[in-house]
């Protein structure tokens, strides 16, 4: 095989690997975007806080997609076992998230939820770089996986 062909199992995959891997960039994108949507809404502009909830809807659709995308290519040997389970912690993460955040409308656990619920941010946002990163990694990890 020579230095620029790819591994077998990643050439399979053609379109699976590329919607997979921009999947996962926008889920970490749409991550940051939700910190700005949540604490603008939060800080004066209430309509920003429709838009996050609705965007946090969107995106527990886009992380069953990536853990269906990680799957479907795990079934092809093109990603591994960690890049699903990653993508099963991300779904959980999410649908934790979005849980805390619907729990803030209670004034007597906005204290707790809300000290919940950044937090749970930020470890969403640090799983999801990781995934995104992973994602677009597959190839050399492939070929490193051959050597």
């Amino acid at each position: 095989m020579t230095e620029h062909q790819a591994h077998p199992a990643v050439a399979d995959a053609g379109g699976l690997l590329t919607g997979y891997r921009w999947v996962a960039s926008l889920f970490a994108l749409l991550v940051i975007a939700q910190a700005f949507f949540g604490t603008r809404g939060y800080f004066g502009q209430p309509d920003l806080v429709t838009v996050h909830e609705m965007l946090a809807n969107a995106m527990f659709l886009l992380a069953i997609a990536q853990v269906v995308l990680a799957w479907l290519l795990n079934s092809r040997s093109t990603a591994s076992m960690r890049d699903v389970a990653l993508n099963g912690v991300l779904v959980a993460l999410t649908v934790a998230q979005i849980g805390l955040g619907y729990s803030t409308r209670g004034a007597d656990s906005f204290a707790t939820t809300i000290s919940l619920h950044i937090p749970n941010g930020v470890l969403l946002m640090g799983v999801s770089t990781i995934v995104a990163v992973m994602a677009w990694q597959i190839d050399a990890r492939a070929e490193a996986s051959r050597s």
